[in-house]
């Protein structure tokens, strides 16, 4: 995820710096008292939170034992200026999503519910653009075009070199809840079926009659839409959007939860090929005329 945002690298150095520590089998307290500084500015370098002087990242570099390679990439990332304006990102993405764009491209699996609307991830730009201007009616024609580039270009992660697992439960009231039109809600279901032929992608819809299960999967509802992210240098991380932002818990415990609801709602989905066939059952019986 190439950007000069400097909160978006920001958040990249940290996660480069954590992955290195962790590489080195090095505890956070170690990286403090090799920069004679407090575990809590660790922390807070490696969350993005907290901005790092490179001659901070050379000297921990070198306790990391990093390679030619990471250290160049380091340094690139610990050097990049302040831009004098406000950049594509900074313009177009709220500072709490950017944080989640560097974490979605970090990540090596997705696990995906929404039960309203189709995840960003997987929507057409008719669709996006149609979501997108109805989140912000006052938007600049330059900024909407801002924002749906932004969205729709995240759907690269799903192809590029060691592309990440992306599992995803959709409600099938996301079908049915039209966004924009019968035509735009067309192209975005034709999109989802072209979607799921990707090796990377397991696409499920939770039908609105689902089969029961041992465990009453098919009564369990989740209360918001959520992503469960795995990343290598920090593990799992929860994401869960609302009205006035969004949320990472950090908690063990509750990210267990979320990991525990998205196998239920999964075990009470459609398999992949019954959910394709539920998708063109859709796009012929509601959509066809579109």
């Amino acid at each position: 995820m190439a950007t000069n945002d400097p909160q978006v690298v920001l958040i990249q150095l940290g996660i480069m710096l954590r992955r290195l520590r962790n590489a080195a089998d090095l505890p956070a307290s170690a990286a403090a008292n090799h920069l004679d500084c407090s575990i809590a500015k660790i922390s807070k370098m490696e969350n993005g939170k907290q901005r790092i002087l490179p001659s901070e990242v050379s000297s921990l570099l070198e306790l990391y034992g990093a390679d030619d390679s990471q250290t160049a990439e380091a340094l690139r990332l610990a050097t990049v200026p302040k831009p004098r304006r406000r950049g594509t990102y900074r313009d177009s993405v709220p500072a709490y999503f950017r944080r989640f764009l560097v974490l979605e491209s970090e990540a090596s699996e997705l696990s995906i519910y929404e039960a309203e609307v189709v995840t960003g991830l997987l929507q057409a730009e008719d669709y996006a653009r149609t979501l997108l201007r109805a989140g912000n009616p006052l938007a600049s024609q330059r900024e909407l075009d801002q924002q749906v580039e932004v969205r729709t270009g995240r759907k690269s992660i799903l192809t590029k070199d060691s592309a990440p697992t992306v599992n995803v439960v959709l409600h099938e009231a996301t079908l049915h809840r039209v966004i924009g039109s019968d035509s735009v809600m067309k192209a975005q279901i034709e999109y989802l079926i072209e979607l799921s032929e990707l090796p990377n992608l397991n696409l499920h819809v939770l039908p609105f009659r689902p089969k029961p299960t041992p465990s009453h999967d098919e009564s369990f509802t989740a209360k918001a839409a959520f992503v469960l992210l795995k990343l290598e240098a920090t593990g799992a991380v929860v994401y869960v959007e609302d009205m006035g932002g969004a949320n990472y818990p950090e908690d063990g415990h509750v990210i267990q939860a979320y990991a525990t609801a998205y196998q239920r709602l999964r075990n009470a989905s459609l398999s992949a090929e019954e959910s394709v066939t539920l998708m063109g059952k859709v796009l012929e019986d509601v959509y066809g005329q579109a």
